[in-house]
């Protein structure tokens, strides 16, 4: 008896909303309410435990899922687990003071960092428990930014030395690639066509340098930009085969082709110093505004731009990642921590 009696009182509940909605109304008719939109925002922050620590640079294992990250100030590579703790003790480098900077992943789980203070690459086994071990460039070598080549080998540009340095994965190092005296290297990726491209800040042009099979260094092109003194900052390769890079002192996101034309320009404003980049799995642009401690977007189908608030006031945010989950990774350096930002629902 307790199904029909269910079904009376079912039966009972239709009457009244069909009375409600007026006599004859279907309960189907009508538009119904969408749901809010889904607002990205800073979802998590995570502190590190050693404080002070500045951290820099961001790197995803693909195997395990983990995010390490450099610590500047501490001389330390810290480990962010899927479960959203820091590794603790992160792993001290050898040398005192080394001033890890960039972090990025190699092709047979080693994990390389460049040492900005002391002129060396480290290389990180992410084995139990971890191995460091640091790879000699030169004395007034300032290695900044690393990435991985197309051919297998790491290569890390250096402001210090107004070059770019190879490192084999077997820490045989390669150059130094001289650039233009002045040119000041600092980001750089490698593009659709192989081949490694950079920012030159000081000369303000984007350099390209082919990767060669040999021990020479390949014949380095340079290209310029629209805007003086642009302050030019990430370069990624976009996932439309293009470069795409920001100009913080002109406040734009460009778009190069690999021939070293500049397709486009668009402006980041209202934020005030465009730097760090990522591109979302939605094909939007994401960036990092530490003038107004925001996170920043960059509607393509639009070419329009939000900002979203950090908690943490004064956070400094830098380096972004797309993490294991998607999401976009990035350091407070001011802040002491990591922050996750979330652009898109469940």
């Amino acid at each position: 008896m307790r199904p029909l009696l269910r079904t009376s009182v079912f039966g009972l509940l239709a009457a009244a909303l069909l009375a409600a909605c007026g006599k004859g109304t279907p309960l189907t008719s009508g538009t119904a309410t969408p749901g809010p939109p889904y607002v990205p925002n800073v979802s998590s922050e995570y502190t590190i435990p050693t404080s002070n620590a500045h951290p820099l640079g961001l790197a995803v294992n693909q195997s395990t899922d983990e995010i390490w990250f450099t610590e500047s100030k501490a001389s330390k590579i810290g480990e962010l687990t899927t479960t959203g703790v820091i590794v603790t003790p992160e792993p001290l480098t050898p040398s005192a003071n080394a001033g890890p900077n960039s972090i990025a992943p190699g092709p047979n789980g080693l994990f390389w960092f460049s040492e900005t203070n002391i002129g060396k690459i480290g290389q990180l086994s992410v084995s139990v428990p971890p191995v460091i071990s640091e790879f000699s460039l030169a004395n007034t070598a300032r290695p900044t930014a690393i990435t991985l080549g197309s051919d297998g080998n790491m290569w890390a540009t250096d402001p210090g030395m107004n070059a770019i340095w190879k490192v084999s994965q077997k820490g045989i190092v390669g150059g130094p690639c001289l650039l233009p005296a002045n040119a000041d290297p600092t980001s750089i990726a490698t593009g659709s066509d192989g081949s490694l491209w950079f920012t030159e800040t000081g000369i303000n042009k984007i350099g390209r340098l082919p990767v060669t099979n040999t021990t020479s260094c390949g014949t380095v092109a340079h290209f310029g930009v629209k805007e003086n003194n642009a302050g030019l900052n990430t370069i990624i390769s976009g996932a439309d085969g293009a470069l795409w890079f920001t100009e913080r002192n002109a406040k734009k996101l460009v778009r190069m082709l690999v021939t070293g034309h500049i397709a486009a320009e668009y402006s980041l404003a209202p934020a005030t110093s465009p730097t760090a980049l990522v591109e979302g799995i939605d094909n939007d642009f994401y960036f990092s505004d530490p003038g107004t401690n925001q996170i920043g977007q960059f509607i393509t189908n639009t070419q329009k731009v939000k900002l979203y608030k950090i908690p943490t006031a004064n956070a400094l945010p830098g380096t972004m990642v797309i993490g294991p989950d998607q999401q976009i990774y990035f350091v407070e350096m001011a802040g002491n921590k990591l922050g996750q930002f979330k652009y898109f629902c469940c």
